[in-house]
């Protein structure tokens, strides 16, 4: 897991639609830059790593670098997300365009690029990946039980990871909270 990880969703927003959004952080206590000049490759952000409707390469000129501790807000629509939310000044928000992410639950997922394998196709490897649900899909859960908050649900919460060096696909490391993107969760 990290050094980066996702730290909250706002995966249904009450409104508009393209408010949507993905906050990541940076939890090491040192920089990181999401291209590896190594290999000449950027990060990547999908919302389903096999079959990405979502898929955001970061730049490579120039790269994306988080300081410690430092946030990245992924968003939908750079204007929409501005107007619908409080951004903090000189945040980094860089768009994904194309896709939305699901509104009854689906898996968000962010990589890091690995050497190509043998036919030179791009090889990932997992960052962060989250399968969240909207708390009502308790069919899908071995105890009958969907333990995801559903006030995420457009009802105006965002899914916020409540502790940020522990494993984020986990729903009880989840909770429904007033929406705080670039900024510490609540």
């Amino acid at each position: 897991m990290g050094p980066v990880v996702i730290n909250e969703i706002m995966y249904h927003p009450d409104a508009p639609a393209d408010a949507e959004y993905v906050e990541l952080v940076n939890i090491s206590s040192e920089p990181v830059t999401l291209y590896d000049a190594e290999i000449e490759a950027p990060w990547r952000f999908t919302d389903d790593p096999d079959d990405p409707s979502i898929e955001l390469l970061f730049p490579a000129d120039p790269p994306v670098t988080l300081a410690a501790g430092e946030y990245l807000l992924l968003v939908k629509d750079v204007g929409t997300s501005g107007s619908r939310f409080a951004v903090p000044a000189g945040a980094k928000v860089p768009a994904w365009g194309a896709g939305n992410l699901a509104s009854d639950g689906g898996k968000i997922q962010l990589s890091k690029p690995a050497d190509p394998d043998g036919q030179g196709n791009p090889v990932w490897i997992r960052a962060d990946r989250v399968v969240y649900s909207d708390g009502s899909h308790p069919q899908d859960f071995p105890d009958g039980v969907d333990p995801w908050p559903v006030q995420a649900d457009g009802q105006g919460s965002s899914l916020s990871r409540t502790a940020r060096a522990a494993y984020g696909n986990d729903p009880t490391n989840w909770h429904a909270a007033t929406p705080s993107p670039g900024t510490a969760n609540r």
